[in-house]
């Protein structure tokens, strides 16, 4: 069975999103740490698009998809942003402890999280990001 959320692009939908996974990973019987990876990756993903995501118009909602694989779970993130493919994106300077700065280090923890990362085109001129995750 795929989990299927249609997320507003708004902070307090993820959420909501977040516990829909959760649920769902413990119905499937997945391992916990599927839940806590996919729950992660896309609290970040859909962070990313509130707050950085460029709509023509309003954002229409996210559709996000989860299934699972032989050996963990895929995430599937469909968005009708400017494209952004996560994995050419630079990664953040290493924070040290005198640094102070909030943020940034989301799509460093999404490639960490993630055992695949693939970027591509969707219908009707979205964008697809698919994230393969792992227990391991």
């Amino acid at each position: 069975m795929t989990l299927r959320l249609a997320v507003p692009i708004r902070l307090d939908a993820i959420a909501e999103a977040q516990s829909a996974i959760e649920a769902w990973v413990e119905a499937e019987g997945l391992p916990p740490a599927i839940g806590y990876r996919a729950s992660l990756v896309a609290e970040e993903l859909l962070a990313n698009l509130v707050m950085h995501g460029r709509f023509a118009g309003e954002a229409p909602p996210a559709r996000l998809a989860l299934d699972r694989t032989t050996d963990g779970a895929r995430l599937v993130l469909e968005d009708a942003a400017e494209p952004f493919d996560p994995r050419e994106a630079p990664a953040a300077p290493v924070p040290t402890l005198d640094d102070d700065r909030v943020g940034g280090m989301g799509l460093a923890l999404v490639r960490t999280m993630a055992a695949g990362l693939a970027y591509g085109a969707a219908a009707e001129g979205w964008n697809r990001t698919t994230v393969t995750l792992s227990p391991g």
